[in-house]
């Protein structure tokens, strides 16, 4: 979607969308040196949009909550790879990992 229906699908003006961009809250793409934002970038402004209307949350709040966001998507990617990488793995291995996980390990909580 374009910025106009970006905005308009958020309510909010263009002050707020620059804002958000310069903290990297949202992350347009570029087409054809216009901007264009995703479903995704539309689910993190209701998100800010919730947090700071809704909740009161200031603007380091903000950069908290992303960030974390962020990292959670990031290790969301990495297990699923490992879970690939262990998928084409003998089931030997796969018993032997699953096995190892399963053991009480110091400081974890299960």
């Amino acid at each position: 979607m374009n910025e106009l229906e970006f905005r308009d699908r958020l309510h909010i003006e263009v002050t707020v969308l620059e804002f958000w961009i310069e903290q990297g809250w949202v992350i347009p793409a570029a087409e054809q040196g216009r901007r264009r934002f995703r479903e995704i970038d539309l689910a993190r402004g209701e998100l800010i949009r919730d947090l700071t209307d809704r909740m009161g949350v200031n603007d380091d709040g903000i950069d908290i909550v992303m960030d974390l966001l962020d990292q959670i998507h990031g290790l969301r990617s990495t297990l699923n790879d490992v879970m690939a990488a262990i998928s084409r793995q003998g089931e030997d291995v796969q018993y032997r990992i699953l096995r190892d996980m399963d053991r009480p390990r110091p400081g974890r909580r299960r």
